[in-house]
């Protein structure tokens, strides 16, 4: 309140001599005006001037910028570079991507596209290796491969050998690629498993040739078409033959598509179809089998589905099976949860059982096995060394064969058909690798069958196997490998059916190669080092510790 009075008296003072001052000034001018008009005449006025004003700018700072190149540094600097390590992970198998074109590699066209490897080994062992080829920068790109080793062993009639010869080719057309091969095999063994104290064959009595023959032909289109439908036909025959006259020959068409139809989710269909004829002296038998496999996959960053079906008809009869597959990245690439609900049919031609048991004797009409398996597991990678992928597994085969001793000398094998046999899987790998030069993986599996309806035991399969191998590359130029392997017995039954279990093994494979120059390098190789005979199938020994070493040149 008191500064509001004390604020209005201000102002009326500051009123009071405004006025004042205005009209002193109006008088004052009033004044000067009459004093002007009386006096007319200009007074004279003295001007003393001291000195003449000459005005100066002070004196601008001037940088003084002298242009001059720095001295020659002749000491040789020391560079320190960190380059992060590629690491591959070998064992961690993810969802394959499925490129729609694949062009020419041409980063490899200074490398040699023919080679010759050759080499002898204990046990009278050749080995021969010829690869000729026309490169891989051409559209058309053609090849033939050649092989051979064979062997005779410390047993009478312990003899084997193996040819191969392949012929292949390749052509890139703007919108396909086309590929087709020619192969030949022949496999030699001699039925040696029989009691060599008591028992005297003849050569014509023990001996065995497998003889395979096949054509394969095939395309896939490399960019995408109009329909967006991407396609990989192949068809293939084969012929398989024995020197007892027992012939079979198989007509195989596998033709799968696929079509996207938003991002990351697919239509996929496999139709295969399998049409087999086998003839002997006194038989003939037909083994046909034919499956669709439509599907719909979800390819996502971290997601992957693969929910079907497996409609299969295998000798007039029809099955529907389940084809579901998922995985899951609990922590992206660190832990991955794998299962699946899958079934499938396995194929029991001539030539298949052959490949499983080398030794079989006579062939029966076999129905073929169906599989079904119901597994969890886990996967990853640790870090950017080690990965591992485990699985167990609940498997079921229907009419699965099981191999026993046949004949009075017990030297050749028969079929058995087990009509249901249940198992438990257990399935692990563990993998370290440090850039490209050292590599390590230890891997197993275990079953634990049971349930058998028709055999008293799975005679001939093996319940467990596990490996160690590792690769060290030293200086680019000297390569070792090694492989610890543990191998556990199958059983087998005597002649009064009596079940009986061969010996495990334990054992160490080891090789090394050293590259002389671009062209020419030696190798060596050692097989069961520790010397354990050991038997794969009742009756049949191997061949214990066996060396073989020799030279590559490439050309």
């Amino acid at each position: 309140m008191a500064f509001n009075l004390q604020n209005n008296m201000q102002k009326r003072i500051y009123s009071i001599l405004k006025v004042s001052w205005i009209i002193s000034g109006m008088a004052l001018t009033m004044y000067q005006s009459a004093v002007a008009q009386q006096d007319t005449t200009i007074q004279q006025q003295t001007i003393d001037i001291y000195n003449t004003y000459q005005p100066v700018l002070r004196a601008a700072a001037r940088l003084n910028l002298t242009a001059a190149l720095p001295r020659l540094d002749t000491v040789k600097p020391q560079l320190v570079y960190n380059v992060p390590a590629q690491n591959l992970n070998f064992t961690y198998e993810p969802v394959p991507l499925r490129p729609l074109a694949m062009g020419r590699d041409t980063a490899n066209e200074s490398m040699y596209n023919n080679y010759i490897k050759a080499g002898f080994g204990n046990y009278k062992t050749p080995y021969l290796q010829i690869g000729l080829s026309n490169g891989r920068s051409q559209p058309f790109q053609y090849g033939l491969d050649f092989s051979h080793i064979s062997s005779q062993g410390s047993i009478e009639n312990q003899n084997y050998s193996k040819d191969h010869l392949l012929i292949h080719g390749q052509y890139f057309s703007a919108t396909h690629e086309f590929h087709g091969n020619v192969t030949y095999d022949r496999h030699g063994i001699r039925y040696y498993g029989y009691d060599h104290d008591t028992t005297k064959l003849p050569l014509s009595q023990v001996k065995q040739a497998y003889n395979t023959i096949s054509a394969e032909f095939g395309l896939s289109n490399t960019v995408k078409n109009a329909v967006g439908i991407n396609y990989q036909p192949d068809l293939k025959i084969t012929s398989f033959s024995d020197i007892h006259n027992r012939r079979e020959s198989t007509f195989l068409i596998f033709a799968p598509v696929q079509k996207e139809i938003i991002k990351d989710i697919s239509i996929v269909a496999d139709f295969t179809g399998s049409f087999s004829t086998y003839t002997d002296k006194y038989n003939t038998y037909n083994n046909n089998l034919m499956a669709v496999h439509p599907a719909v996959e979800i390819n996502k960053p971290h997601f992957m589905l693969h929910a079907g079906v497996n409609p299969t008809w295998t000798n007039n009869k029809f099955f529907l099976l389940p084809d579901i597959v998922n995985e899951t990245d609990l922590i992206p690439d660190k832990l991955i949860l794998s299962s699946g609900w899958i079934s499938y049919f396995n194929k029991n031609t001539y030539m298949n059982l052959v490949k499983e048991n080398p030794f079989l004797g006579n062939y029966t009409n076999l129905l073929n096995t169906r599989v079904e398996e119901k597994y969890t597991g886990i996967k990853g990678t640790i870090n950017s060394h080690f990965t591992y992928n485990t699985k167990f597994s609940f498997v079921e085969y229907h009419d699965r064969p099981l191999f026993v001793n046949d004949s009075i000398y017990g030297n050749t094998f028969k079929p058995l058909n087990e009509a249901d046999l249940k198992a438990y899987q257990l399935h692990a790998e563990l993998g370290y690798i440090n850039n490209e030069g050292f590599q390590l993986k230890l891997s197993g599996n275990w079953f634990n069958y049971f349930k058998e309806q028709t055999a008293k035991d799975p005679w001939g399969l093996r319940p467990f196997e596990a490996n160690l191998s590792g690769q060290y590359i030293i200086a680019e130029k000297l390569r070792l490998t090694a492989d610890i392997f543990a191998l556990s017995g199958s059983y087998y039954p005597d002649s009064s059916g009596n079940p009986h279990k061969t010996k495990g093994a334990f054992d160490l494979n080891a090789g090394a190669s050293y590259q002389i120059n671009k062209q020419f390098s030696i190798w060596l190789n050692g097989n069961n080092l520790f010397n354990s005979h050991y038997e794969r199938w009742h009756n049949y020994q191997s061949l214990g510790l066996n060396v073989l070493g020799g030279i590559m040149i490439k050309f």
